[in-house]
């Protein structure tokens, strides 16, 4: 069944592999064409690359037709013949671009893989490429050599920086960059090997292994540290990189092997870069997989059909290739063939050699604790071979993801420290975050809640920020069986990705926003201008992705994938993230044309290419200029210190957080004891009457005179809402009439109804007319005029400022 790419015309074929084949090999190539008399005619194979990110796999005959295989989606098509070509590369920085070394002009040819267009065509050879090497250090360095020559170019100006002639001395066999590309290193027909440091091209050593003769190839483990070679001598040097010292010699007669003409290490899944499987092909074209801590063929590839000419190993060996005499090519999936070598080995071993020949038996001894096996693969995990795993694998798996996050964020394990964040129990902030999200489950709302809480004690920052919920949920779900983890890799997270998001807290971080708005203008001006035209700005399509981590515009395992890569790169890739998301997704936001449309385009998951998303965020990490690059205003990454406390989280206003603090607080306080200025000075009254009445009679006789008291402090308001001129001029003098309400307060608190009640008794025991209460009113007010003429300046600014207080607090609350 053929599909065709109606764009550019590509007819695309399905592909069946096999499944679980117990040679491991899972397809077979051979092209075959009839000539003009009608026989057939078989094409040969003679070059082949694997590209592990997609599962691509690139192959070429010696007529130069080029095959493009999709393991991944069981697809093949074929690109446009260019001419017999020597050798074969994916660009590692981008995925769809193929390098052709073509013997037509001897030219190095750039082609995109999807759509068969050239790209770019680089000239200067005198002889057929034999070699293509990129740097992982610097993406822009390629390496093409031929016998008689090597050429370093430089791909972002297109030009040669350095070459290597050899042709009135010995040929070159092999030249590559090491894995760290620290390193150049090359190997001559007269069996000497060269090394060159990359940043200078200064050559930093010569290796001429006497025990070696008619050196042929060079190998590295995955992490650079040690270096095998060989020749068609029946001897392998393992060297390493680290002293500079032969480490082993191993004689290879003993495994009926004559001589050597080509090696490479396989990599296994977290064996930390330090292969220990190498695949070696005999003089007499049999693979070999040698073991190289004890020294045994683990297992021997040996098509009866013809003899292999030569190897290739994909760069996380995942996958290998064969290509055979005749032309032919087997590949093969590695752990397929590893498990079936396994199986092998434990049938032929005798049952008395094993570690346990008693099934009911535990072998303890044989069986290291869990403990042990982390620590083991902390100290042969660090950062370079984590990277460099990703790269090729995409992502890390799940079964290991949790230690992998936590080799990668170097959590100290503080367990004092954070046991003392954690008995000071759930944060005042937090104790209702159950209202704000519906979380069905009991054990994730808790874990959120002491996370948030630990937070929030750490730093008084994380109190306030209402973000903050939202944003380490996702981590909660992924890492909630290590409380301790959880926490150390949350503030790690805040302490690096997150720089300068809160330097105008409570206020959106405007730095952050201002260079993701640089970096969208520099590559994608056009989207900019979108936005731009709609009214919407970086706090609409960045933002809020940062706010939430982008875990409401991924799926879960989106989410994994992407911050297995912020995790393992500098702390400005989340931002390349950001934009990244925003490129990618351009067509679908530009058939958005309102504010609204976009507003929910962000809170909502879309349906991504995830490997364009990640493919786009490191050309823009290693493409943006550096006058707007984040890592000119980023700090290098900083883990937490280890120790019995953690330090101190800065780089937020704490002034402006203590006011939100204190204003968090009086609200509250306000919410629950709200008092307009006449029920305030209500209370006030019957607080005095209350500390004077003293016998049963007097508190009867306070209930009735507050009655009484109630309806003139009535009339009193009446008088001065009505803006009574007699009561203004007692009051103030001026006219004023808020100040004629303060002086009649004040008069008031200075001469409390009880008073007066007291000495309306001593008149009239037993009348108490309406007008005698009157009369006792007028003489009682006389009475506080005085007093409020020696106590006014006392107590004037004590009411200023309860009204002035409540004031504030009516606007607060509107």
């Amino acid at each position: 069944m053929a599909t065709e790419n109606q764009g550019d015309n590509i007819k695309k074929y399905d592909l069946k592999l096999k499944s679980r084949p117990k040679d491991g090999v899972i397809l077979q190539l051979h092209h075959t064409i009839r000539g003009s008399n009608g026989e057939s005619r078989r094409i040969r194979f003679t070059v082949g690359s694997f590209e592990d990110t997609q599962n691509k796999l690139a192959c070429a005959d010696n007529v130069g037709n080029i095959f493009l295989l999709n393991f991944a989606d069981l697809q093949f098509w074929k690109l446009k013949n260019l001419g017999p070509c020597t050798a074969l590369q994916f660009v590692p920085h981008d995925l769809e671009t193929l390098v052709v070394a073509t013997t037509k002009n001897l030219e190095v040819v750039f082609v995109d893989s999807e759509t068969t267009k050239i790209t770019l065509t680089l000239t200067g050879h005198t002889a057929p490429i034999k070699h293509i090497s990129f740097s992982n250090s610097k993406i822009n360095n390629l390496l093409t050599a031929s016998p008689v020559e090597a050429i370093l170019w430089e791909l972002k100006n297109h030009t040669k920086y350095f070459t290597l002639n050899t042709n009135s001395g010995p040929q070159i066999q092999q030249i590559l960059f090491t894995p760290a590309s620290e390193y150049l290193v090359a190997c001559f027909q007269n069996d000497t090997i060269q090394i060159w440091r990359h940043e200078t091209m200064k050559s930093v050593k010569q290796i001429i292994p006497s025990e070696l003769k008619h050196l042929k190839s060079v190998a590295f483990t995955m992490n650079g540290r040690a270096m095998a070679m060989s020749g068609l001598a029946p001897v392998l040097i393992l060297f390493s990189m680290d002293t500079w010292k032969a480490l082993k010699s191993i004689d290879l007669l003993k495994y009926n092997i004559s001589g050597i003409q080509q090696l490479s290490f396989v990599p296994q899944i977290f064996d930390g870069g330090s292969n220990k499987i190498l695949a070696l092909l005999s003089s007499d074209c049999i693979l070999y997989f040698l073991d190289i801590e004890s020294l045994k063929v683990i297992h021997t590839i040996h098509p009866e059909s013809s003899g292999i000419r030569k190897f290739v190993v994909s760069p996380t060996g995942k996958y290998f290739l064969c290509i055979l005499q005749q032309g032919e090519v087997n590949i093969y999936n590695s752990s397929y063939v590893m498990d079936y070598a396994k199986s092998s080995l434990d049938e032929t071993t005798p049952r008395n050699m094993l570690p346990c020949s008693s099934i009911s038996r535990k072998c303890v001894e044989h069986s290291p604790k869990r403990v042990e096996v982390q620590q083991r693969m902390r100290i042969c995990m660090d950062s370079a071979r984590l990277r460099r795993i990703l790269m090729q694998y995409g992502e890390y798996p799940d079964k290991f993801r949790s230690i992998i996050w936590r080799s990668l964020l170097v959590t100290p394990r503080n367990k004092t420290a954070y046991s003392v964040l954690v008995d000071k129990g759930i944060h005042p902030a937090y104790k209702e975050i159950e209202n704000q999200f519906t979380i069905h489950s009991s054990v994730t709302l808790k874990n959120l809640k002491r996370l948030l809480s630990c937070l929030a004690h750490w730093c008084p920052l994380f109190g306030v920020m209402k973000f903050l919920p939202s944003f380490v949920f996702p981590f909660v779900k992924v890492l909630q069986k290590d409380p301790l983890l959880l926490f150390e890799s949350v503030a790690t997270v805040l302490l690096n990705q997150c720089q300068l998001w809160f330097e105008y807290a409570p206020f959106p971080p405007i730095s952050i926003l201002a260079m993701i708005e640089n970096i969208l203008a520099e590559h994608d001006q056009q989207l900019l201008n979108h936005f731009c035209d709609l009214g919407v700005t970086s706090q609409t399509y960045a933002l809020k992705i940062l706010e939430t981590a982008f875990s409401e515009v991924l799926t879960c395992s989106e989410w994994l994938i992407l911050w297995d890569h912020i995790l393992s790169n500098e702390p400005a890739f989340i931002l390349m993230a950001v934009v990244s998301y925003n490129i990618v997704q351009k067509n679908a936001l530009r058939r958005l044309q309102s504010h609204e449309q976009l507003e929910k385009f962000f809170h909502m998951q879309n349906p991504i290419d995830k490997k364009s998303f990640l493919k786009k965020s490191y050309i823009l990490l290693n493409e943006t200029s550096d006058e707007i690059h984040p890592r000119r205003f980023f700090k290098n990454f900083m883990a937490l210190d280890k120790g019995t406390c953690y330090q101190q989280f800065t780089g937020y206003p704490k002034a402006t957080i203590c006011l939100k603090l204190a204003k968090k607080t009086r609200s509250k306080t306000q919410k629950k004891d709200k008092y307009s200025l006449r029920e305030l000075t209500t209370r006030t009254q019957e607080r005095e009457i209350n500390k004077n009445s003293s016998t049963k009679n007097e508190s009867i006789e306070f209930e009735n005179s507050s009655e009484t008291d109630l309806e003139e402090y009535d009339n009193f308001l009446d008088r001065q809402s009505k803006g009574d001129k007699k009561n203004n001029h007692n009051s103030q003098g001026n006219g004023d009439h808020s100040n004629a309400i303060k002086d009649d307060l004040l008069n008031n608190m200075h001469y409390p109804p009880n008073k007066y009640f007291h000495k309306s008794k001593q008149k009239t025991h037993n009348k108490t007319s309406k007008r005698e209460c009157t009369d006792c009113k007028a003489s009682s007010h006389s009475k506080s005029n005085k007093r409020t003429s020696e106590n006014k300046h006392i107590l004037e600014k004590e009411v200023e400022k309860l009204i002035k207080g409540y004031k504030n607090s009516d606007r607060s609350e509107d």
